[in-house]
């Protein structure tokens, strides 16, 4: 198999199947095409018939679009790997919240660009948006804590789904991401998820990759004080 992704510091939702598949050690080979190359509209309207990233090549050649179904289609192929909770009531959880996030957060999504590698200085985001937004912003970030911990609640931790880390976790590892950037201040049980996450050898490669990649999308990109 390959998974096809954009740029890893800035595609947040090819990150989602791009780190569960690292983390579970999936027999699948990855492909970058850059979204700020020239040719990558042409490239990925040759593998993707959404001509968006991530897009999965299976085995016999069918291709599986959009993280959401990447993240079923793992569960289809690979029942061993976990890739959603094992407890009907959590997996339901767990399917709602990719859900929500998939449809949802528009304004997060926005105004906190996905930009793994920077860490700006506190609050220097409300700076350069406008009030509506930044309590759009917020209001979707407490909505986020509030899945968080009902998850938590639900699985026990110290992931979402329960002991082990699951898709419903990659889904949300651009969030975080996100709250590091943009330093959103969490509550202490979201702190010490965001931790466990982090502390993941996936997470410090994923840290590693965007670190080092030289693309600049500019409009990703904000001209703030650094943390």
């Amino acid at each position: 198999m390959r998974l096809w992704i954009g740029n890893r510091n800035y595609s947040s939702w090819s990150i989602r199947p791009w780190f569960f598949m690292k983390h579970a050690n999936l027999p699948c080979e990855e492909r970058v095409l850059y979204m700020d190359e020239a040719s990558f509209s042409t490239d990925v309207a040759s593998v993707s018939p959404s001509k968006r990233v991530p897009v999965l090549e299976l085995d016999d050649g069918q291709v599986v679009w959009d993280s959401l179904a990447i993240g079923l289609t793992f569960a289809e192929l690979f029942p061993e790997a976990n890739v959603f909770p094992r407890d009907a009531k959590v997996r339901r959880l767990a399917y709602s919240a990719c859900a929500e996030m998939h449809s949802g957060f528009a304004d997060l999504r926005r105004v906190l660009t996905c930009n793994a590698r920077k860490r700006y200085a506190k609050d220097a985001w409300k700076s350069v948006t406008d009030e509506a937004s930044i309590a759009a912003v917020l209001a979707d970030c407490a909505r986020v804590s509030a899945l968080f911990s009902m998850l938590l609640d639900a699985s026990g931790g110290p992931f979402l789904g329960g002991a082990a880390f699951g898709y419903v976790d990659a889904y949300f590892v651009p969030v975080l991401s996100r709250f590091r950037t943009y330093r959103i201040e969490l509550s202490e049980r979201v702190e010490a998820y965001a931790r466990a996450v982090e502390a993941l050898p996936t997470h410090v490669e994923w840290m590693k990759l965007a670190t080092a990649e030289t693309h600049v999308i500019a409009k990703y990109e904000y001209a703030l004080p650094l943390a």
